[in-house]
């Protein structure tokens, strides 16, 4: 009889133990979800696309929804068509971007990021600029990030007020 005693009294601190959390030095409690270091290496490891693409999902991670970019955008300077934005066939975006009275840039090639949608282009003297367009309500603004050409210089600035849903892309890059 003494041995059952001793034997439940055994299972019930048994029992007892697994149920309490342990105290970390910071008066938080750890959990056996908690991220480790080696979790966080392997997730900054991901491919940056799949992470974008919403592949993955985590707390925190969400997929960017390209709807609010696609489409034509009015220049605020001359109210005509200045900015298209369209999804290719290959998933990759076709930006194009007129600069009333200044410069065209029609071969722009965009991905949708956190930051909005960072794209490449050939700027009129055929070298490469860069930049980032947000969109917030129907309000587009182009901000170039990086620009050799003398007429744009690097943080320069233009708006857009959107038109359509639908781009209507230029046939010069379409064809």
């Amino acid at each position: 009889m003494a041995k059952l005693r001793i034997l439940t009294l055994l299972c019930a601190a048994m029992l007892l133990a697994g149920c309490t959390s342990n105290q970390e030095p910071g008066g938080t409690a750890s959990t056996s979800a908690a991220v480790r270091p080696t979790d966080v290496g392997q997730a900054a490891g991901q491919d940056a696309e799949s992470a974008v693409s919403g592949a993955g999902e985590d707390a925190g991670q969400f997929p960017l929804d390209d709807t609010a970019f696609i489409g034509e955008y009015l220049d605020s300077d001359g109210d005509e068509p200045n900015l298209e934005i369209a999804k290719g066939d290959d998933g990759k975006y076709i930006v194009q971007i007129g600069i009333f009275r200044l410069a065209t840039l029609s071969d722009g090639i965009g991905e949708l990021t956190a930051d909005g949608m960072e794209f490449t282009a050939t700027d009129p003297s055929g070298d490469p600029i860069r930049g980032v367009i947000t969109v917030e309500d129907q309000s587009a603004v182009v901000t170039f990030t990086e620009s050799t050409w003398e007429f744009i210089e690097t943080g320069a600035v233009f708006s857009y007020t959107k038109s359509s849903d639908r781009p209507n892309i230029w046939s010069a890059a379409a064809g």
